[in-house]
């Protein structure tokens, strides 16, 4: 027989004899089964079982039997002695024999429990505290019915977790399965790379849980699970990560004791440390549904009906927090660590992430130029190389189109995290050059552009970012009337950088409710800096304009979304473009926080001219075009109307199958005329080419 058979066996024998010692005869007739599994054992097993040893666990497991050192194992978690080894025994051979359960029922008037355990060891009339201490012990690994009373009556069921231990089983309970997952330090340690920065964070957390701390929280954003990984391997010690938001969600209020208990048990079985995670501010904040059975997020149902077990069961714990305040309230501080991520990580720390990400999956690309480009920190950056990897299978070599491609699922990755787009996202073609600029504007743009890629170099490696821990951002104001090329700047100057425009959408960002307009404007920045792209607001003075004086809740509130943006500009590390039409309209603290702007105004002769020769490409098919006459006689029109009645005259040729000349340009020229002139249109408008007309 197995060594848990002959436990089975020799716990429904006991049971038997206390009745014969009690004037029961035959009690086993009725229940062939169990009388079945008494009379097959013999001598070997008996001596086996009686000479099983719980220093054996420990000593050699490979010799020993396996199911022993199982049995052994549960013992010890049940806290030892002779009255819980009964009722663990009791409660294996109702697992395996159902008849066992009538069986007692029949003769003792209930199933398994403490009482019962007692009584075989001759203890009748058990004190108070040998109870509390007996079911505290069988609590670790067996269903407590709480409702029945006196609590030695409770009955206690061996959880299926723990019999599918003493058999061989390692797999996880069925409870826990849908937001637990178990990590291996010995097997699944070899897949982590190794920790690039943090270092310092990663001894503190060994350090403290060898000094036998109980519980670190980890707080920030950046890497947190991997740190826990790598602490598990240093402490060689196997570690559940539990999904806190979803393991809540899944068992509720009425089951949370019992998910609970399955989880300490889990720990118990892999000696393993716990990890909570997901733990971030607005689930902690955020209610429960009414009517879901969900449980209340507050701190204090937290600590006491999650975490406080947890570490009162003695199992190592680490919490994963977004928020750095203290989880726990009066926390023994000799048992509780909390540790604190940098919310940024540097340039330096960056560049360094990049070189050994690069060496770790063997790409080549410019650690200098992605540490510039991409403000991420450790884990980001591990799942954006991850993400391209799966997309770009092979791809080692990293040029202008890979640098794309990690610039977009960066992107779509923000979009994710950052619920509800704000604006659109824009991949330019055109460049500077496409743009017909006074040579005074294009030299400021020119030193913008300079700016945003000598970033890196005079904040960190100039050591400028500690004399400036805000206002970094390089932002740009364009300002002028409409149609002077403030938009097509902006996406001439993303084209350049080789960066997506992010343009904000003002008509999903301005909301009447108190503030909303604030939550949006967050949505904005955070894709912006989750992300790498140039920030765009279009008709920048519905926002950024003047404070008035507050004579009403609407100013004090106007004046608040303002005061918003100002302290929002100030911690943006990114690159921001402002365009208005009236440049006065903007706010004066504003203009003293953008580095750089620009006044455009109407195309003098010269700059009309080149934009007209700029609409004219060699695809089209075209007679002589008087470029002089276009530049002198319609002194008024912007590059934006210009471009119009390129257009216009261009549909109007091919609609007639001709090439273009000035025939079709007139006639687009009158329209336009037409269009904006508040007086009656004249033929003298159209100068010295009115005959075409």
């Amino acid at each position: 027989m197995s060594f848990l058979e002959t436990t089975v066996g020799l716990i429904i024998l006991r049971c038997d004899n206390y009745l014969e010692n009690r004037g029961v005869k035959g009690g086993l007739l009725g229940f062939p089964p169990l009388q079945s599994v008494v009379t097959r054992i013999t001598d070997d097993d008996l001596k086996q079982w009686v000479e099983a040893d719980p220093n054996k666990k420990a000593k050699n497991k490979k010799k020993a039997d396996p199911q022993e050192v199982r049995y052994l194992t549960l013992l010890e978690m049940l806290g030892g002695g002779t009255v819980m080894q009964s009722l663990l025994d009791l409660s294996i051979a109702l697992f395996s024999y159902p008849e066992f359960g009538a069986y007692l029922t029949t003769y003792f008037g209930y199933s398994v429990n403490l009482h019962l355990a007692f009584l075989l060891e001759n203890i009748e009339f058990p004190t108070e505290d040998e109870i509390q201490k007996a079911a505290e012990g069988a609590r670790t690994l067996m269903y407590v019915n709480k409702k029945q009373s006196p609590l030695q009556y409770s009955e206690l069921t061996l959880d299926e977790r723990s019999y599918g231990y003493l058999f061989g089983s390692d797999d996880m309970n069925a409870l826990l399965e849908g937001a637990t997952t178990r990590f291996f330090h010995a097997k699944d340690g070899k897949k982590l790379n190794d920790v690039y920065v943090n270092e310092d964070i990663l001894d503190q957390a060994v350090s403290f849980f060898e000094k036998k701390g109980r519980t670190l929280q980890l707080s920030g954003k950046g890497g947190r699970r991997f740190l826990t990984k790598k602490l598990a391997c240093e402490l060689k010690k196997d570690f559940l990560f539990v999904n806190l938001p979803e393991f809540l969600s899944e068992c509720g209020r009425e089951r949370i004791d019992e998910y609970i208990e399955a989880l300490i048990r889990e720990a118990r079985f892999d000696e393993a440390g716990i990890c909570f995670y997901g733990i971030s501010e607005g689930f902690i904040k955020g209610p429960a549904e009414a009517g879901s059975g969900s449980l209340t997020r507050d701190l204090e149902m937290l600590e006491y009906m999650a975490f406080r077990p947890v570490m009162d069961a003695g199992i190592p714990v680490v919490m994963c927090t977004d928020a750095t305040r203290q989880l726990l309230s009066e926390p023994d501080m000799g048992e509780y660590l909390l540790l604190e991520l940098p919310i940024t990580i540097g340039y330096d720390e960056r560049k360094i992430l990049w070189e050994k990400f690069a060496g770790f999956y063997k790409l080549s690309l410019d650690a200098e130029s992605f540490a510039m480009r991409y403000n991420l920190n450790a884990s980001e950056i591990s799942r954006l190389v991850k993400g391209f990897l799966e997309r770009s299978p092979g791809t080692k070599e990293i040029g202008d189109k890979e640098t794309a491609l990690f610039t977009k699922i960066c992107m779509q990755r923000a979009e994710r995290e950052v619920a509800g787009g704000v604006g659109r996202i824009i991949y330019p073609d055109i460049r500077l050059d496409d743009v017909k600029l006074k040579p005074e504007n294009r030299a400021v743009i020119d030193d913008v552009i300079t700016s945003i890629k000598k970033s890196g170099v005079i904040l960190d490696e100039w050591g400028l970012r500690k004399s400036y821990p805000y206002g970094r951002s390089i932002s740009l104001l364009l300002a002028g009337p409409p149609g002077t090329g403030k938009t097509m700047t902006a996406n001439a100057i993303s084209g350049e950088l080789g960066l997506p425009l992010y343009q904000v959408n003002l008509s999903n960002v301005v909301d009447k409710y108190i503030g909303e307009t604030e939550k949006n404007l967050e949505k904005a920045f955070a894709f912006a800096e989750k992300s790498d792209v140039v920030l765009f607001f279009d008709e920048a003075d519905a926002l950024f304009g003047t404070r008035s004086e507050v004579h009403d809740s609407k100013d004090r509130y106007a004046n608040t979304q303002v005061s918003y943006l100002l302290q929002r500009m100030e911690s943006y590390d990114g690159v921001v473009i402002m365009a208005t039409n009236i440049k006065t309209n903007i706010d004066s603290a504003f203009m003293r926080r953008i580095r750089y702007a620009l006044h455009y105004e109407n195309p003098d002769e010269e700059l009309r001219r080149q934009i007209w020769e700029s609409c004219l490409t060699d695809k089209i098919p075209h007679e002589d075009i008087d470029f002089d006459y276009l530049a002198s006689q319609f002194k008024t029109f912007t590059g934006s109307v210009i471009k119009t009645v390129f257009l216009n005259a261009c549909a109007c040729a091919a609609d007639r199958g001709e090439k273009l000349s000035m025939v079709h340009l007139v006639h687009a020229l009158r329209h336009e005329l037409q269009k904006s002139s508040a007086v009656a249109f004249t033929i003298e408008a159209l100068g010295k080419y009115g005959y075409c007309f």
